[in-house]
């Protein structure tokens, strides 16, 4: 009788903490939107009035939260949806309007530090790294459903530029665990 209750116990004990790990694992996702969910680093805050002057000088921006560096210091994390009016492959996208794009917003101050395709495990990734004014630096990822869509999603760390090797290190975690 004993055997069997300390069993059971065991077992119920097991699901609990089991079950606890996993609602601690699914909180850290985050849903985008309909289409779009990604992990985010456990220490992430809203940024709600940033957020709102943010769109409206851009509205294509549907997501920012600030996320924290292994310093300790906030780096600002966001997502932005284009729309085109035709479908296309992201390859096509990617090459012709984001890696030899050039943001004339910021003038002459606008550096393309990199772009690169590359396999990581068994994902496909697009990145960007650039510096749009002095000590600043951006790193994105591009994403579409199937990598052909008229929708282009832009997953973006910014940050200063002694920032960039950690906001790299954060951008990809958070580009291998996008779903679309």
């Amino acid at each position: 009788m004993k055997n069997v209750f300390t069993t059971i116990s065991c077992v119920l004990i097991s699901v609990i903490v089991f079950s606890s790990f996993r609602i601690k694992q699914e909180s850290l996702l985050t849903r985008i939107n309909n289409d779009l969910t990604l992990v985010l680093p456990a220490h992430s805050e809203e940024q709600e009035n940033l957020f709102s002057m943010l769109k409206k000088a851009n509205p294509n921006v549907i997501f920012l939260r600030s996320v924290l560096t292994s310093k300790s210091k906030k780096i600002l994390f966001a997502v932005s949806r284009y729309e085109n009016s035709e479908s296309d492959k992201l390859d096509n996208v990617f090459y012709k309007q984001t890696a030899n794009y050039k943001d004339n917003n910021f003038g002459n101050n606008y550096k393309l530090i990199s772009y690169r395709k590359y396999k990581s495990g068994n994902k496909i990734l697009y990145e960007k790294v650039s510096s749009p004014i002095e000590g600043q630096c951006c790193v994105m990822y591009y994403f579409m459903k199937n990598n052909f869509s008229n929708i282009m999603y832009e997953i973006k760390l910014s940050g200063k530029m002694n920032e960039m090797n950690e906001m790299e290190t954060i951008a990809e975690k958070i580009a291998l665990s996008v779903k679309l």
